[in-house]
């Protein structure tokens, strides 16, 4: 462990050529807001300290230290510490790139052949944050949209049906509780909303 001094320099240095080496300064933000040493230096905030001593806008500290941890947890090859500034991988991935790569992990509609191919772009190919932004655009767009008009046709049904049972529903619990109507047609309310169930089930 770094002495908070040291630590503190180390950040600085790394904070003025972070572009070429973010990675470096992801993981001394990563242990200085773990271990919030930002208040021992005189600053109330970590954003304070970062925007003050470091000059890293608050959103571009959050990016960094999301995509630093990300990777720590998925690619720890590319963090580990042995590395110097000689052996860093000539393309190392952008931090916009990585953010967009950890947002996409945590999306249920992309599917994990889709990450792959996103990670490869990343992480392998070291693609830049606007032509990943394209790739998860184009994934996405993919997913929503229905694979023939027999499936958007079923979407649709499902939707409206659904969207009839609630009205229903709702409709019956005001009408069964001011005592409206009569109760066969409170029951007949509910056989029809069974009937609808029946319709959507696969």
């Amino acid at each position: 462990m770094q002495e908070t001094g040291s630590l503190r320099q180390s950040a600085q240095d790394a904070a003025k050529r972070h572009k070429a080496s973010w990675i470096e300064l992801g993981q001394f933000l990563f242990t200085i807001h773990k271990e919030k040493h930002y208040r021992e230096w005189g600053f109330i905030s970590f954003e304070a300290y970062c925007l003050k001593e470091l000059g890293v806008k608050q959103s571009t500290a959050a990016k960094l230290l999301k995509s630093y941890y990300f990777l720590e947890k998925e690619e720890p090859a590319l963090v580990r510490p042995e590395y110097t500034e000689e052996e860093t991988p000539a393309q190392m991935p952008n931090y916009e790139s990585v953010n967009l790569l950890r947002l996409a992990r945590q999306n249920e509609a992309i599917k994990p052949r889709d990450f792959a191919l996103l990670r490869e772009a990343v992480i392998e190919k070291a693609k830049e944050p606007k032509e990943v932004r394209a790739q998860v655009k184009k994934i996405m767009d993919l997913a929503a949209r229905p694979r023939d008009p027999a499936e958007q046709k079923r979407r649709l049904r499902y939707t409206a049906i659904r969207r009839l049972l609630s009205i229903l529903s709702s409709t019956r619990r005001e009408l069964e509780s001011e005592d409206l109507v009569p109760d066969y047609l409170l029951k007949q309310i509910g056989d029809l909303a069974r009937k609808l169930e029946d319709q959507i089930k696969d």
